[in-house]
């Protein structure tokens, strides 16, 4: 493993206000690779600070109720940038964790062979998709950059952990991702079979998974994989002790008991673990019994409630959307008596030698439907739409809230829009008030004027991709008799259909919910790509 200078910000929590023994195990382990600052969100006494002291390079302790963003935003004040930017790489890290199961160097020497900007041990996907923020690696360029001091200077408390999730470990990936970098994770996301939420056990055995989550034995993995012997499994697979396990599960005031039947039964909701809980064998059947019982009745319950509201749904969907197109027109109301447009956002750049003379047709071919397609762009998404986009087009894709440019749009002054002319479909791209490359989310494409060459339609692709990030879609109407020449082009710039049945959702996840739910005039083929 080549030698790099690492820095490893580890976050710390203990309602108790200990710093337990698997603590300082992983610390210690994680101390032969990385320089590590810890910070505990609690007040801890000297002594327990002294266990780990000859691991880390500074320990802080204090209360901020910032969860482990927080932890890592304090930290990072106290180090300094300066500081920070002398090392190659920096690792975030937290407690969450019983580990590692194997030696760091054989995941480092793996992730190093990988061309990404950071990366972490597996993916997930809640509002979009992201690295786990339990063990994530980032190279120099990205804690560099304005992006990372920008994202971490907003952390700030929340009332709840989900506003955690979804402010910051959800949005970390996809901010860094908007920026320009790209990540990677040790397990696929789309490996599915060796995920560690799916089958940990699994996991550990094929693919040497270091880490063990805590939750793994509370039953608060959702598609978690039941486990026979948990314990059997890690003595026979790893190195790690069973019993630092157990003391920990038993300092924490759970029964192991009930830990082994949660773990073996594939438990899913969140349990009632602590011994003096009264979770005997008949009140868990009589509960099991009961809720079997409810099932079918609350079943019914909710398809009657469904049936007679149903109605109600479609006309909020309705007010809603109307609301918005008031608002879009107030604000051009606005600009008006402001004499002035809209604020730009962005800037065109096209090289000034042509590589390719591509052009769009005048013809308006696609046709959404409401309530087939949806398209729920977050606030920060940006959106590309190339060709003549109708207002029905429009109003059925509901692009609204998201930041959206026009480009070649014949109908501008109709849609009262600015519409960019772009002379060179092959080698443009845009930029923000700030000079940074804009990365969009969702891109659509009219169709392309008569016969395009192979060599054209690779640099035009091509030229697309690089505007995207990993979780954008890319939607390109093209004609009949094209269609297999733009899905061989498509597939050798490594890009695949995103198609599955549960229909186009642009900021869910792009490898399950994507479909071709957008219909095409006659003679007409809609094709819906993302990158691999």
């Amino acid at each position: 493993m080549e030698h790099k200078k690492r820095i490893c910000l580890f976050a710390g929590f203990d309602k108790n206000g200990e710093i337990a023994d698997y603590v300082v195990y992983y610390i210690k382990t994680l101390s032969r690779i990385t320089d590590v600052y810890y910070w505990g969100d609690f007040t801890a006494k000297a002594n327990e600070k002294s266990k780990i002291a000859p691991y880390c390079k500074a320990i802080y302790c204090e209360r901020h109720g910032k969860y482990d963003f927080g932890s890592w935003q304090e930290l990072i004040s106290k180090i300094g940038r300066k500081n920070i930017e002398s090392y190659d790489e920096l690792i975030l890290a937290n407690d969450s964790c019983y580990g590692p199961l194997f030696e760091w160097s054989d995941i480092f020497s793996k992730m190093d062979q990988c061309d990404c900007d950071f990366w972490g041990l597996s993916l997930a996907y809640r509002r979009h998709v992201h690295i786990q923020s339990y063990f994530m690696v980032l190279k120099q360029q990205v804690f560099c950059s304005e992006t990372f001091y920008d994202f971490f200077k907003q952390v700030k408390k929340e009332e709840r952990y989900s506003d955690v999730c979804a402010r910051y470990e959800d949005r970390f990936t996809y901010i860094l991702s908007k920026a320009g970098f790209s990540f990677c994770s040790y397990i696929d996301y789309g490996d599915l079979n060796n995920h560690p939420y799916n089958d940990v056990i699994t996991a550990i055995k094929q693919c040497h998974f270091p880490l063990l989550k805590v939750k793994f034995f509370l039953g608060d993995i959702r598609d978690q994989a039941g486990v026979l012997d948990w314990r059997k499994e890690i003595s026979m697979h790893t190195d790690y002790s069973v019993e630092i396990i157990e003391q920990d599960l038993l300092r924490r005031g759970y029964d192991l008991d009930v830990i082994d039947y949660n773990v073996k039964n594939k438990y899913s909701e969140t349990p009632n673990l602590y011994s003096d809980s009264g979770g005997s064998l008949p009140k868990r059947i009589l509960k099991k019994v009961a809720k079997n019982i409810l099932k079918p009745i609350i079943y019914l319950m909710d398809k009657y409630i469904g049936n007679r509201t149903v109605q109600f749904a479609y006309k909020t969907d309705r007010l809603n959307r109307e609301y918005r197109c008031l608002q879009r027109e107030n604000a051009i109301l606005q600009a008006k008596l402001e004499q002035k447009h809209l604020g730009r956002q962005y800037e065109l750049v096209e090289s000034s030698k042509k590589q390719c003379r591509l052009s769009l047709t005048d013809k308006d071919v696609i046709i959404a439907r409401h309530f087939e397609l949806e398209l729920p762009l977050t606030d920060e998404s940006n959106v590309l739409l190339i060709g003549n986009i109708g207002l029905h087009n429009l109003a059925s894709l509901e692009l609204y809230e998201p930041s959206v440019i026009f480009a070649n749009n014949d109908w501008g002054e109709e849609l009262q829009i600015e519409s960019e002319r772009i002379q060179d479909l092959c080698s443009f791209n845009f930029n923000d008030q700030t000079g940074r490359k804009i990365f969009f989310d969702f891109i659509l494409v009219q169709p392309l004027e008569g016969h395009v060459s192979k060599n054209e339609l690779e640099k035009f692709i091509e030229n697309l991709k690089s505007q995207m990030i990993f979780e954008s879609v890319l939607i390109m109407m093209v004609a009949d008799n094209e269609q297999a020449k733009y899905e061989e082009a498509l597939q050798s710039k490594d890009m695949c259909p995103a198609n599955s049945e549960r229909g186009l959702v642009v900021r869910s996840d792009p490898f399950q919910t994507y479909c071709d739910k957008i219909s095409s005039i006659k003679g007409y083929k809609t094709l819906i790509y993302k990158i691999k």
